[in-house]
């Protein structure tokens, strides 16, 4: 995998990531109510469900390529169309504001629990499945199965650091991200970000 293939798609992840969605809401939601422990494990669930969302979009493109070849340019372009429609989409967007209720009277959950609310909130989210199948719509011909499980693990780890990240910050006080203003910028960031990125795929699949 070439270097400059490997950015794009680690930078369209992290720009996704960052941007205010359930997972992101579930974070915030369960660092106030169940504090940070809970919040941590929540974000490996998070972050392990990305992984299998990676493992089902490759499977899933690779059997649809093996069945039919030709489709490749199809799904490939449809994927980089898909990442500049939600970036547009982002600009007509609002995030809502979050209830900050405090955490004196935190609802302790096991670990288990946790973690597989985190795996959860993030497996159902079709939106999730769709980006990842998007993205790897126009490359999954170019990488191999190594790189390609290379590829998920590294989404599993950015994934699980940066919601790792919001839950410290949260826990410490550091309330700057879930402010509806902060948030608004990053939605409108992660959009010009992903519509350059699907441009950029876009380029990618007919050179």
């Amino acid at each position: 995998m070439s270097a400059t293939l490997f950015l794009s798609l680690a930078f369209a992840h992290l720009v996704a990531v960052i941007s205010p969605g359930p997972d992101f809401f579930y974070i915030v939601k369960s660092s106030f109510h169940r504090g940070f422990l809970n919040s941590l494990i929540a974000s490996f669930g998070i972050g392990f469900g990305v992984f299998l969302q990676c493992l089902f979009s490759i499977l899933g493109l690779s059997i649809l390529y093996s069945i039919i070849p030709n489709l490749y340019l199809i799904i490939g372009s449809l994927g980089a169309c898909y990442l500049v429609y939600i970036g547009l989409m982002g600009f007509i967007s609002k995030s809502s504001a979050i209830s900050d209720e405090g955490n004196a009277n935190l609802t302790s959950v096991s670990a288990l629990k946790s973690f597989f609310g985190g795996l959860t909130i993030n497996l159902l989210n079709v939106k999730a499945f769709v980006f990842f199948a998007a993205l790897f719509g126009g490359v999954i011909d170019e990488l191999t199965l190594n790189e390609e499980l290379s590829m998920s693990v590294y989404f599993f780890v950015a994934t699980s650091l940066w919601f790792i990240f919001l839950s410290f910050t949260l826990a410490k006080g550091i309330k700057t991200l879930i402010n509806v203003e902060i948030q608004n910028k990053i939605i409108k960031i992660s959009s010009v970000s992903l519509i350059i990125v699907g441009i950029g795929l876009g380029v990618y699949i007919w050179t």
